[in-house]
């Protein structure tokens, strides 16, 4: 049985979960339930749960903080978040903390918690067991190749290289290299903070790529090779393995984990097999003219070197200096269908000169830049949509392949192109005022901002930094405020249960507004009544 320990600051929510499944049936057993983070840390520092379930918006310790101070002092178990549709971002953080995934408490059902279980007992037992070489001569033999393989890294001359004895080189009998590339799932132009903070997850990455690279190889060893979200994999063939069969299953397997735990993906570019580490400097170039291949010719995220042709850019520098002239006037024209037309036609000069990955970034670099000093001397604020260059030039880096570069140059024209549109037609202080009135008008309705930006006809983005600067509250707080300010009239005319109020204000169940009163109020829906009822009285 896998011990489980549930945390939520709300009672009502914590014994919905415990009761939503046959804990049991799903090989688990609840050893504690706590509503406060304080006192869970305590439960689990002395209980030593195999999973943790918790919420992560709570007082005095968030569930993420709880999370972090449990690591610090040793704790290991596997760990999932409850969150509510607004915590999207604190959801994200968690994933790159190693959660096995959040689940909104709004849409929970039996078959998601159980699906997560599952995930969630995987990796315990992943973590659980022994992956690590034999104690001795195989982990001196290991130790030997990786320094060697430092050395070969930092391109040290090859007559100051040393060799690893005998005994550790017969642990790679049929060395190959491989060369990964970790890279955002989905690409787009987007304005907030980075998600993938690949330091903070890196840890995580290397025990589970070791773990699956054990599996499928007879020695390996994982190594950081840019300092950024590249790696490098030495491993060796198990007799008779077939190469092309064991890395597709490898890169299958690998993928599938990157996906589900941080929502990455990976490129790998693989050398041929060698007869000796001396031949790993060969091999590691082999592994890098893979992966340029993949760059330009993107059809598979696994390239295995067999001498492969491709286009190398002969252009010494990548000019499209020429189009800021018709960009500019697009621009102050408010003209978005002109705009697109341009972007096409540098879209169209990248893809038949297909510069090289260095000569692509600063490209796009240079149009964000040119292109963003149109926007900042306007009465606007657009800093939370066009983020920091050095932010651009970070999202740009992760990209592995010409495809997705332009890719991220069709996305920011999107998003520039409803960015002229709005400022052309729209009023920034009328639509606050119409979106109020909107949401005073359906207020017992299921809303949400997509509702709202729905009827104004503009984009979510747009009309959430727009409302959120002229009134300090995000949409989603202010829909809140109005249903709770209609909820206390209606719990003061003490006609109505509180699932009746809730059903009557569009919530989803009586749990979701218990949640969303105590955030708005400070205080739960029953303890507003009993005070109501005590007013009341008095008078």
């Amino acid at each position: 049985m896998y011990r489980v320990i549930l945390i939520d600051d709300e009672p009502l929510i914590l014994a919905g979960i415990a009761s939503l499944i046959n804990w049991e049936e799903n090989d688990c057993v609840i050893v504690g339930k706590s509503t406060i983070a304080t006192q869970a840390k305590e439960m689990i520092l002395e209980l030593n749960p195999d999973i943790v379930i918790t919420d992560i918006r709570m007082p005095v310790m968030n569930g993420l903080e709880l999370i972090e101070s449990c690591k610090r002092e040793g704790c290991q178990f596997e760990f999932i978040v409850l969150t509510n549709l607004e915590e999207f971002n604190l959801a994200r953080k968690a994933l790159t903390l190693g959660a096995v995934d959040y689940l909104v408490k709004l849409n929970l059902s039996p078959e998601d918690l159980c699906s997560t279980l599952e995930r969630a007992k995987k990796r315990c037992q992943l973590s659980h067991k022994d992956f690590s070489p034999a104690q001795g001569g195989r982990q001196s033999g290991l130790e030997s190749v990786r320094l060697y393989l430092r050395q070969v890294i930092h391109a040290r001359l090859a007559s100051d290289i040393l060799l690893p004895d005998a005994a550790a080189s017969s642990l790679f009998p049929y060395p190959f290299v491989v060369l990964f590339s970790l890279c955002p799932n989905h690409v787009y132009f987007h304005s907030e903070e980075d998600p993938y903070d690949f330091c903070s997850i890196s840890n995580q990455i290397e025990d589970i790529v070791v773990k699956i690279s054990d599996r499928f190889f007879s020695s390996s060893i994982l190594m950081e090779y840019d300092g950024k979200n590249t790696y490098l994999l030495t491993a060796s063939l198990p007799e008779n393995g077939d190469m092309k069969t064991l890395l597709s299953e490898f890169v299958n397997r690998t993928t599938t984990a990157l996906t589900t735990y941080f929502e990455l993906g990976a490129v790998y570019g693989a050398s041929q097999p060698k007869t000796s580490l001396a031949e790993i400097p060969v091999a590691l170039s082999e592994a890098r003219t893979a992966l340029e291949y993949y760059y330009y010719n993107s059809s598979s995220p696994l390239v295995i070197f067999d001498h492969q042709s491709y286009h190398v850019s002969q252009a010494k520098n990548f000019n499209i200096n020429f189009f800021k002239k018709d960009l500019a006037a697009s621009v102050q024209q408010n003209d978005s269908a002109r705009l697109r037309a341009i972007f096409q036609q540098i879209i169209d000069l990248f893809s038949s000169c297909m510069p090289r990955k260095e000569q692509a970034i600063s490209a796009c670099i240079n149009i964000y830049t040119y292109l963003y000093s149109f926007f900042e001397g306007d009465k606007e604020d657009y800093q939370e949509i066009f983020p920091y260059t050095i932010n651009i030039a970070d999202q740009l880096g992760h990209f592995n392949c010409l495809a997705d570069i332009l890719k991220w140059l069709e996305s920011f024209c999107d998003k520039l192109c409803t960015l002229l549109s709005e400022r052309k037609e729209t009023r920034s202080d009328t639509l606050v005022e119409q979106a109020k009135a909107f949401i005073n008008s359906h207020y017992s309705e299921k809303l949400a901002l997509a509702d709202v930006s729905e009827y104004l006809n503009i984009s979510s983005g747009h009309l959430s930094n727009t409302f959120k600067k002229f009134t300090g509250v995000t949409i989603s707080d202010y829909i809140a405020s109005v249903k709770i300010d209609h909820a206390k009239e209606l719990i003061d005319t003490h006609k109505y249960l509180m699932y009746e109020i809730s059903d009557l204000l569009g919530f989803e169940n009586p749990y979701y507004f218990s949640k969303v009163f105590k955030k708005v109020t400070g205080i739960a829906p029953r303890e507003y009544e009993n005070r109501s009822s005590h007013r009341t009285s008095e008078f």
